[in-house]
């Protein structure tokens, strides 16, 4: 890959003036505007590997950034020249990172005043056609901190950007990357916390839902399609209800619904007390983790995935006097909030097939046979 752009970078230096300035020849492109072309067999020729290439000069300011979007029939790659110097390319990508059809962008800074060279190459001897290039200013994050209900418009530049977050107020933080052309990845660290999410957004957005502290936070940005390009970061607040569990050990009551958060390790655990035989149905809902459930106490270690609606777990059981351990926890130890409802069936009603009537049974049966032996 590096030789490869080395004679790239060598092929396309032939078409600048020495010293460094961009070809006279080549077609101007302010910032803001769109310019249409084709890649044909009489576009300029790359000696490496026969591939063709277009390139438009570009005049910037020092620290000037700027946003380009290469779309149409076009298998092509974006590369992005001072003087010799390659500063930035892109190619689209295909899966697993393979380069392939599809729009490219490329966003890059420029190191000083200066013109530069924007170059469109197809990706190989045999790719050719129409093609449409856009350019854009790009205003960079400004540097505070985001805090509730706050966002930020920002270019990718790199593998990696982070930005300060301060949360003022305990609550339900939804954190958001918003992108058409990143496949987003999030990651928020600080307080203890520490997580990671890639398309729990629509699409290929990141999103990232969690119950934080007051204190301070990084956001980590990056894409996992190595793409660089705009994305929006989004920080929402939902103030929880004073009755949200937070802490491991409250005590459940049959017929109410409890507000839940589960824990960095994706789980969070009630108690039960039952002082007579109940017929129990358990409702785990959450809507942005898959919900998992487990009931542990007298006779009973039950637990249930997709039992109920979408992807919610629902567990129904005949359960005894006694003390019960009733624990939600997240498929894959993700953060969220959810609801755990505890509803009482009656007595008349059919046991399901996840109940525990048909060992209660067993267990009554054995008992009499025992007293008519004795």
């Amino acid at each position: 890959m590096f030789a490869a752009l080395s004679l790239l970078t060598l092929a396309l230096a032939a078409c600048q003036k020495p010293g460094g300035g961009a070809d006279d020849n080549a077609p101007s492109l302010a910032v803001g505007d769109s310019v249409s072309g084709e890649i044909t067999s009489s576009s300029r020729l790359n000696y490496n590997d026969g591939s063709r290439h277009q390139g438009y000069k570009v005049a910037l300011k020092s620290g000037q950034a700027v946003a380009l979007e290469l779309g149409g029939s076009l298998n092509g790659q974006l590369s992005v020249f001072d003087g010799q110097s390659l500063l930035a390319t892109a190619s689209a990508r295909g899966y697993e990172g393979e380069a392939g059809p599809g729009d490219v962008s490329l966003a890059f800074k420029a190191p000083k005043d200066g013109t530069y060279l924007v170059a469109v190459n197809s990706a190989g001897s045999d790719s050719f056609g129409p093609f449409k290039l856009k350019s854009s200013a790009v205003t960079p994050y400004d540097g505070k901190p985001l805090g509730a209900d706050s966002e930020a418009i920002d270019w990718l530049m790199g593998d990696k950007q982070e930005y300060r977050f301060k949360v003022d107020k305990a609550g339900i933080y939804t954190i958001g990357m918003e992108s058409g052309t990143l496949d987003s990845y999030l990651h928020l660290t600080g307080r203890n916390v520490d997580i990671e999410d890639d398309d729990s957004g629509n699409n290929l957005n990141a999103r990232i839902r969690a119950y934080l502290e007051p204190g301070d936070y990084t956001i980590g940005a990056s894409s996992l399609n190595g793409s660089t390009g705009s994305f929006k970061l989004k920080v929402g607040l939902t103030p929880v209800d004073k009755d949200l569990v937070i802490r491991d050990g409250s005590a459940l009551t049959i017929g109410q619904t409890a507000q839940g958060m589960v824990d960095s390790r994706g789980r969070r655990s009630f108690v039960l007390n039952l002082d007579s035989a109940r017929h129990l149905q358990f409702d785990a809902i959450a809507d942005n983790f898959d919900s998992v459930l487990r009931i542990s106490g007298p006779g009973i270690d039950a637990e249930d995935d997709d039992g109920g609606n979408g992807t919610n777990a629902r567990l129904t059981l005949h359960m005894g006097p006694g003390h019960y351990t009733v624990t939600v926890s997240s498929f894959g130890s993700q953060q969220g909030v959810f609801e755990l409802e505890t509803s009482d069936l009656g007595a008349d009603m059919a046991a399901p097939a996840n109940s525990n009537r048909k060992d209660a049974a067993d267990a009554a049966a054995e008992a009499a046979a025992a007293a008519v032996a004795n």
